[in-house]
């Protein structure tokens, strides 16, 4: 929204100071902080004082800053996402907290800090997940701008680098003497308050240090309380903290060389659904997913749930959990091999669902009714004729797939031979001069592409051997299937995504009487599989014991996926509610967005209730429906449901479920068949189907989330926090609706620092 950079730019600048180049950045990023509960914080009055119960973010932000009142999270309100676009500026290509790969099972689990330590220990990783997809994209970050010196990065989850003295010194302060009888005493502080205090102090004395231009610190203390509880006292001591943090801040950039050039900016990845009284309550998906009525499958999480606590579930490099089903219909015993349903629901309030495809389950299926001995001639036939026909309806799809990845492995080969003569030059010691300017972390992320390169190539080169064997496979009519399934079916692989028919009638195994033949001896398919329609499942959940009022009897919103684009240049996005309550949203080859009911007009009780919502602001005279039924901009959407309760969810949809490839622009200079490559792997890691909990509903199933949550479009969720103040910002009270995109690019051009080329 190019606009909203624009606005912000003129409204907030005041001529005389202008920043110039060279000027410092300071960024207080409060994970979780939500913009309604802040601001009823810093204007309600403590009794003791007479001030605002957050006076030194008053004085600084309400008295000498600019606040943005309507800053939303784009797209979904979970923490890697979110924080992906506010450290770019870019559309996100990450799209939730936990993403897997459909071909090799590979996981990127963002959340998770223990693997960078010790990777980091064996120069092995240098960075935070999230920010090798962002490399390996061609997308810079924020702190990209700046050179390596005049950087200091805390702690976070789009992190650089590992701060080893920072880490050191919290490890003596935890293990000292003093600590150890503070420890016996109960009154030992915590790794994380620790870190935060050493962080603090390290990046203090950085201010004092003009060479020095950009500087973080990452709070997640507010995300974890507001998890924890809803109780407004416990979640105001935890403001207070940030708020006692920003006083010490903002006092030693006033006392720092640069005090007059620092802008000081905090800011939030997302809100937190916090209501008094109310207890967030928690949904299994996985065990719906385990059950016979889900489809028996084998359901691989990132995390044990927390009725299967187990020790090893404490390893911190865990990332891949087989949740296995004791009804599976035809893999009972294999969930090892063939996990048929992976999850995302660290998301909270949303959780991602891949399925493997559902004509790999019925091919897998055919695959092993052809192995009886037992079988008759005229159903051995049938069956036979059957895989070939689901083989065929597939192989322009699997052999243009198969061409172009063999072709993306060549060139990928290529990329390794030339990494490795390049690599056979990289220094074996490191002066101090080298690792003051990076070089030594520069020279790391070098070799880690390599190494994950030949791991690539192993993994895509098996994935596509049997791919081809499954294209080349003849079904013998005649004699029992003697061959291994795996080498036509890869191991941990889901194959391609469902489209919205095969959701609607997905196979997850045979039928209870088995296969059955039609009058004419073929293969009659309604009769032999066992179907689930998962729009309709997801919707028809109910809760069995639900003590709260506030909580909604059924315990899924709605469910939202991409289906078929319409034309060339457009895309179509379906948000399924139950059968009478859909919706479908349209984006245009101009940008423009169409919102429309299926199988009814206009009414109440569609999903993200536009039509009902008496915050949905449309131009006199208008009626809604005729409003809502024509094309708009996305800044005419913007303006009309940034304050409904759904907020800016039909903007968010599209940013979650938008092709990912077209995001990706490449590391400048690369192989357009590399650069391919590229994007089919940010779209291998896209779900089949997203899932939205009722409100005050959540799928976190390893910890129960009793506060809040996030992850959805409620407004309570996506609505954030963005102040700045100092260096030449005027006080403002900014109320035109902004997200998340703009935050890194208003930033660059306040700074006045050009993109780094």
């Amino acid at each position: 929204m190019k606009f909203a950079a624009v606005f912000l730019l003129t409204a907030l600048v005041s001529g005389a100071d202008s920043p110039q180049k060279g000027n410092r950045l300071v960024i207080l990023k409060v994970d979780g902080m939500n913009q309604n509960q802040l601001m009823n914080a810093l204007e309600t009055l403590d009794s003791a004082t007479g001030k605002s119960q957050l006076p030194w973010l008053h004085r600084i932000f309400v008295e000498q800053g600019a606040i943005y009142e309507n800053f939303y999270t784009r797209g979904i309100s979970l923490s890697a996402p979110s924080w992906s676009m506010l450290d770019t500026g870019r559309h996100t290509i990450i799209r939730g907290n936990v993403e897997y790969d459909r071909f090799t099972g590979e996981v990127y689990d963002y959340l998770n800090f223990f693997p960078l330590y010790v990777g980091y220990a064996q120069q092995k990783q240098v960075d935070m997940p999230g920010v090798e997809v962002l490399d390996r994209a061609g997308i810079p970050l924020l702190i990209d701008r700046f050179s390596y010196p005049d950087i200091f990065q805390s702690f976070q989850l789009f992190q650089r680098g590992v701060r080893w003295t920072t880490l050191q010194e919290v490890l003596k302060s935890r293990f000292s003497s003093k600590s150890i009888f503070s420890m016996l005493e109960g009154a030992t502080p915590s790794y994380d308050s620790l870190l935060e205090k050493q962080t603090q102090t390290e990046l203090e004395a950085g201010l004092q240090r003009p060479q020095i231009l950009y500087l973080d610190l990452y709070l997640g203390k507010v995300d974890h309380e507001g998890h924890a509880t809803s109780e407004p006292a416990a979640l105001l001591k935890k403001f207070r903290e940030v708020d006692e943090l920003a006083g010490q801040l903002w006092t030693a950039i006033q006392n720092s060389p640069l005090a007059g050039k620092t802008l000081f900016v905090m800011v939030s990845d997302h809100g937190m659904n916090n209501v008094p009284g109310i207890v967030s309550q928690t949904y299994s998906l996985t065990d719906l997913l385990n059950s016979p009525v889900g489809g028996a499958h084998h359901v691989v999480t990132n995390r044990e749930q927390l009725s299967d606590f187990k020790f090893k579930s404490l390893y911190p490099l865990l990332h891949r959990v087989i949740n296995p089903s004791d009804a599976s219909f035809y893999l009972r015993g294999e969930s090892d091999q063939y996990p048929t349903a992976w999850l995302d629901i660290d998301g909270n309030e949303r959780a991602a669902l891949l399925l493997r495809n559902s004509d790999l389950n019925k091919i897998h299926i055919l695959l092993q009714q052809l192995a009886h001995s037992d079988m008759t001639v005229s159903l051995r036939r049938a069956v036979a004729h059957a895989l070939g026909g689901v083989i065929d309806s597939h192989r322009t799809e699997w052999a243009r797939t198969a061409a172009q990845l063999e072709e993306e492995l060549s060139a990928l080969t290529g990329a390794i031979e030339a990494r490795k003569l390049l690599l056979e030059h990289e220094p074996h010691r490191w002066t101090r001069q080298q690792m003051e300017r990076g070089e030594h972390n520069a020279a790391w992320r070098l070799r880690q592409d390599f190494d994950d390169w030949k791991a690539e190539r192993e993994a895509y080169g098996a994935y596509l051997a049997r791919l081809k064997r499954l294209l080349v496979f003849e079904p013998d009519s005649k004699n029992p299937f003697k061959g291994k399934i795996s080498d036509l079916i890869s191991e941990m692989s889901l194959g391609d995504s469902n489209t919205q028919e095969q959701l609607r009638h997905y196979v997850v195994g045979p039928a209870q009487n088995g296969l059955q033949l039609t009058g004419d001896g073929r293969l009659d398919e309604e009769r032999s599989f066992r179907y689930v329609d998962y729009p309709k499942l997801f919707s028809e959940q109910r809760a069995l014991n639900n003590p709260q009022p506030e909580l909604a009897e059924k315990s899924i919103d709605f469910a939202a996926m991409r289906i078929q684009d319409p034309a060339p240049g457009e895309h179509a996005y379906w948000l399924y509610g139950d059968e009478k309550n859909q919706l479908e949203i349209l984006t245009g080859p101009d940008g423009r967005i169409a919102v429309q009911p299926l199988h009814t007009d206009w009414r109440s009780g569609l999903p993200l209730a536009l039509f009902e919502d008496p915050e949905l602001r449309i131009p006199p005279g208008v009626r809604r429906e005729d409003w809502l039924a024509q094309w708009h901009t996305e800044h005419e959407w913007f303006e009309a449901i940034h304050k409904t309760r759904y907020s800016n969810g039909v903007i968010g949809v599209i940013e979650e479920l938008s092709p990912v490839g077209d995001n990706v622009p490449g590391r400048a200079g690369i192989d357009p068949v590399l650069l391919r490559y590229e994007r089919r792997r940010r779209e291998l890691v896209q779900a089949d189907i997203h899932l939205f909990a009722a409100d005050h509903w959540n799928f976190n199933v390893r910890f129960p989330n009793p506060g809040g949550n996030h992850g959805s479009f409620l407004r309570i969720s996506t609505h954030s926090v963005w102040m700045m103040a100092g260096a030449g910002v005027a006080v403002e009270r900014v109320q035109q609706p902004v997200d998340s995109l703009e935050f890194a690019r208003v930033l660059l051009d306040l700074m006045r620092i050009p993109e780094k080329k």
